[in-house]
């Protein structure tokens, strides 16, 4: 019987916190929504409570604080949500600049209740200077204490200046303050504002977070705007040494333990064998992403390129050489370089190595039919593709500043056909109405910051761009003055016509492919390696592959505009080492595509040691009719959708995944036949295991989805959910509705009757109503059976027998999941030995949670 243990088990060791990293996303509000007054409810965080209801709006870009008069302010609170250790940020707007008072003032306010608050205020004065405090509050503005001294951060802001305002509070004696704000389009400062609050009147307990604004007695009365609010908690990071942390079963074991799984209702789906050696998915200690751009906190495994120009490839005695300096009069050697990639690839043979000097290659090149091609950097050389051009000839216009003489007009269609519309149908909308520039291309960089397209010139300022194609000029809101401004002029780099194609140790950056281009880079030949490549800043998909054998290496995907990597009927595909971070940067609707990776239509694929981060989207998204599924040891974290979804599709084993801190489901499984998901970490999100069935079936040739290499109907895709075994996971936290959600939303097939067994799994919880219910069950007709306590749960169906409900359970990071797991020695069963070989551990291995 799962047994419910308030508080944390007793661990026998030490552990002293050394630093904070994110925890569960508690709010998340893009305000892109449209209401007259008030601003309704965030996506993430429960509803607002309202100073004064009449003085806001949500305009469908922001939401607005109008403040009536000097001296005035207004508070916006988010009541349902409460933390101690915290960080917070957000994007203000002040669409006029004060010419009289001590001007205007906008901020966050953390751990409030009952009028006390830590509180970090921007305020903009006469001039457009830029300053930033952090204020103490106890029980009224009467009782206001700065604890960090006013510092001017940014000066010479103009009318509808944007400000990133992040705030952070951790500890209770002393409690650590930490704030910093910057203009929309400047790089992100280190801190600019800290304290450390030891004194008798510190705010130590938990509270809500709002966002405020404040008028000086003497200015004006105007709006302020604010936009992306968002919120989480923030978990010490310890050393902690378990005592003991078993790799195997004790010598005297607790009843139950038992080796094989029970009550064992059915016998596994006989998992995906492995498709390279048995081995540990992951090196004891993981290097960081090579990009220093790129936020991997909490990142477990070493995903990602190599820095570009870090590489050593031998160079081949026969290479063709390329170098930004040669000729393509030359002989192509290393003494005689050739100047172009193209030149090369038109006079490789197939076989042959372009070995790639340092510099830019500002090019699109076509690989020819019949040419297995090797492409790669010259050792110790940093090489890139960069599909952008120096923008020169800035001239201020008013506020803004204008360079003439673009002419590089790109398609703007929305979807995946050339020339159509977005789609009618609800679900099936390419672009976001918060986001209508996402289909243009027009790409514009200044100190390599990626700048905002905007529809018109009015629209335009700090952070911003608008394409006057009419008068071929670009106008932008940022002063260039000192720094590089650069735009994207070239749609794709590299278009492959043959199998086998290599690319290693190369970076491809700020291309502008259209949405029907498919990708910057596209290979729908097969064969194809690609190993220590970056794709970066791309306006759409970095990379598109089709074809069987298809291999991503330590590849980086980050900050492209729809989607990181994408691949269709592309059989046998392994990922390894892939970190797929920020993608969607041009926040394209979740659905039809957009994300970090999507598989389309493939068989065979194995994904391991991978990470997909923060993408503005889903992290790992399998869809239509994929096959064969092995992922292991990877972490998908803080992505806006799902961090692993599998949908419509067949035959899965999801092993050793760290998945946590996602907007959405951790795991999804939507829709899925035969799959397995043990000993995976699944935390804070908002629903962590989300196992559903919806209307569609494998049978119905008018559902799409269906893979047309495949006869019809196809019998391993039916598209009915299950059978699914679950056990050994840690499932914690979560801010939805269930800790373990099993839904059939059409009606149709009970849990049972889908053959969905749970046993032998920690689940946690802070309270026992937080989420609201333990466990959602499908009963087919009717609405699913609700289950407050596990206990109630295991009595009514038999399941999670030998499982562990933790309730009191503050949230906690991955990490510390993994010593509080290893101190419950009892709970876990031996793992499959095909799975445990998937996790590169000894078959019958038992552990709870991710290694």
């Amino acid at each position: 019987m799962a047994v419910a243990a308030f508080g944390l088990p007793a661990l026998a060791a030490t552990a002293a916190p050394l630093s904070y990293q994110v925890g569960q996303r508690i709010v998340a509000d893009s305000l892109d929504r449209t209401q007259p007054n008030g601003w309704g409810a965030a996506q993430v965080g429960g509803s607002y409570s309202l100073s004064s209801s009449k003085s806001f709006s949500a305009d469908g870009k922001t939401g607005v604080m109008a403040l009536p008069r000097p001296g005035s302010s207004l508070t916006a609170a988010l009541p349902a949500v409460s933390a101690n250790d915290v960080t917070a940020s957000t994007t203000i707007d002040v669409p006029r600049i004060p010419t009289s008072g001590n001007g205007v003032y906008a901020g966050l306010q953390l751990r409030l209740a009952a009028g006390s608050y830590y509180q970090a205020n921007v305020r903009v004065g006469a001039g457009g200077n830029l300053t930033l405090t952090i204020v103490r509050v106890n029980g009224s503005t009467a009782n206001q204490t700065t604890v960090a001294p006013e510092v001017r951060v940014a000066t010479g802001l103009k009318p509808g200046a944007s400000v990133q305002l992040e705030f952070q509070a951790t500890g209770t004696n002393p409690v650590a303050l930490s704030a910093r704000a910057w203009q929309n389009g400047a790089a992100k400062p280190n801190w600019q504002a800290t304290a450390s609050d030891s004194s008798t009147q510190r705010i130590q307990r938990a509270g809500s977070l709002a966002a405020w604004s404040y008028l000086s007695g003497s200015t004006a009365a105007q709006n302020v705007a604010f936009d992306n609010l968002s919120a989480s908690t923030l978990v010490p990071v310890t050393t902690t040494t378990p005592a003991p942390a078993p790799t195997k079963p004790p010598t005297t074991t607790p009843a139950p333990a038992p080796t094989t799984p029970a009550p064992a209702p059915t016998t596994p789906a006989k998992p995906v064998p492995p498709t390279t050696p048995t081995q540990p998915t992951q090196p004891t200690q993981p290097a960081p992403s090579a990009d220093p751009s790129i936020d991997t906190t909490g990142m477990r495994v070493a995903a990602g390129a190599a820095a570009i120009g870090s590489t050593s490839y031998a160079v081949p005695a026969n290479a063709v050489v390329v170098s930004p300096s040669g000729s393509d009069s030359a002989a192509g050697t290393v003494a005689a370089p050739f100047r172009t990639v193209q030149r090369a690839l038109d006079v490789a043979p197939s076989g042959a190595t372009i070995v790639l000097r340092g510099g830019t290659y500002h090019e699109s090149v076509n690989v020819p039919s019949g040419k297995a091609i090797t492409v790669q950097s010259y050792p110790k050389e940093a090489a890139w593709f960069d599909g952008s051009s120096v923008v020169g000839g800035w001239a201020k216009s008013g506020t803004t500043w204008v360079a003439s003489g673009w002419n590089h007009v790109f398609d703007a269609s929305p979807t995946y056909d050339r020339g159509a519309s977005d789609g009618t149908a609800a679900g099936w909308q390419w672009l976001n109405p918060a986001y209508p520039m996402a289909a243009h291309p027009d790409q514009l960089f200044v100190g390599g910051v990626a700048q905002t397209q905007v529809s018109s010139r009015a629209a335009v300022k700090p952070g911003t761009f608008f394409y006057d194609t009419g008068a071929k000029a670009l106008v932008m809101g940022s002063d260039p003055t000192g720094k590089e401004v650069r735009a994207s002029d070239l749609q794709k780099a590299i278009s492959v016509g043959s199998t086998g194609f290599t690319l290693k140790g190369v970076g491809v950056r700020r291309y502008a492919p259209s949405v029907p281009d498919m990708g910057t880079v596209t290979d729908y030949k097969g064969g194809a390696t690609f190993e220590n490549v970056s794709f970066l800043d791309n306006a759409t998909t970095g990379v598109s592959v089709g074809g069987s054998g298809n291999t991503f290496r330590q590849v980086t995907a980050a900050r492209n505009g729809l989607l990181g990597i994408h691949a269709n009927n592309s059989d046998n595909l392994k990922l390894t080492g892939v970190l797929a971070a920020n993608d969607n940067s041009e926040h394209f609707n979740t659905s039809p595509v957009s994300g970090g990776v999507k598989i389309t239509r493939s068989r065979g694929v194995d994904v391991r040691s991978s990470a997909f981060l923060n993408n503005a989207s889903h992290g790992l998204w399998f869809d239509e009719s994929v096959y064969g599924m092995a992922v292991a040891g990877n972490d998908s974290l803080n992505n806006v959708g799902n961090g692993i979804v599998i949908e419509i599709s067949a035959t899965a084993n999801l092993v050793d995944n760290v998945v946590s801190g996602n907007q959405k489901s951790g795991i999804k499984l939507n829709d899925v036949s035969n799959a397995q998901v043990w000993n995976n970490t699944i935390s804070n999100n908002v629903r962590n295991l989300d196992i559903t069935q919806d209307s569609r079936r494998g049978a119905n040739a008018s559902d799409a989805g269906h893979d047309q290499r495949q006869a019809f109907p196809d019998p391993t895709m039916t598209w009915i959910t299950g059978p699914i075994s679950i056990s050994n996971n840690v499932i914690s936290g979560g801010s939805g509705n269930c800790l373990l959600c099993v839904e059939d939303y059409s009606h149709q097939f009970s849990a049972a009757q889908m053959k969905i067994t749970a046993d032998h799994n920690l689940y946690r919880r802070p309270s026992a109503n937080a989420p609201s219910w333990a466990v959602i069950w499908s009963r087919g007709a009717g609405d699913p059976a609700i289950y407050p306590t596990f206990s109630a749960f295991t009595a009514a169906t038999g399941q999670d027998a030998h499982s562990v409900l933790q309730e009191g359970a503050a949230s906690a990071a991955p990490t510390q999941l993994t010593g509080i797991a290893a101190a419950l020695s009892s709970v876990p069963t031996g793992i499959p030995a095909a799975l445990a070989s998937l996790a590169g551990k000894p078959a019958g291995s038992v552990h709870l949670g991710a290694w």
